[in-house]
């Protein structure tokens, strides 16, 4: 299967509507929208969402709520296939999507540093 050399997602930036967005399907590109290192985070099924790996760390403004976690920064949601790869978002998609995260949110840094945390997972030898 060709990568396809865009991908429809939808953008989610702090204080702002979501909205449809072609996002270039390489590293460099992804990197450049969210500012930094990425990370890609399963939301529900094949949907993930594109976020700044650091964005607590670095100060982000807090976007969206999900669960009892906290997304800082723009971030994007996408699909994803069988391979793992991040592929467009199907028009039912991005309307589901666009209507769970329509409404921006007031979110204080004190909240997201509340969601900072390390986990530390015991190795077995």
């Amino acid at each position: 299967m060709k990568k396809e050399q865009e991908i429809r997602v939808l953008m989610v930036e702090p204080n702002e509507h979501p909205k449809e967005f072609l996002l270039k399907n390489t590293l460099s590109a992804m990197q450049e929208a969210v500012g930094g290192m990425i990370d890609i985070a399963d939301l529900e099924g094949d949907i993930c969402l594109l976020l700044n790996d650091e964005g607590k760390l670095i100060g982000l403004d807090g976007c969206r709520r999900i669960g009892d976690d906290i997304i800082a920064g723009t971030f994007y949601v996408c699909g994803s296939n069988e391979e793992g790869e991040l592929v467009s978002l199907s028009d039912d998609e991005m309307e589901r999507y666009r209507e769970m995260f329509w409404e921006p949110e007031e979110i204080t840094q004190e909240e997201i540093e509340a969601t900072c945390r390390i986990e530390f997972y015991p190795l077995d030898f």
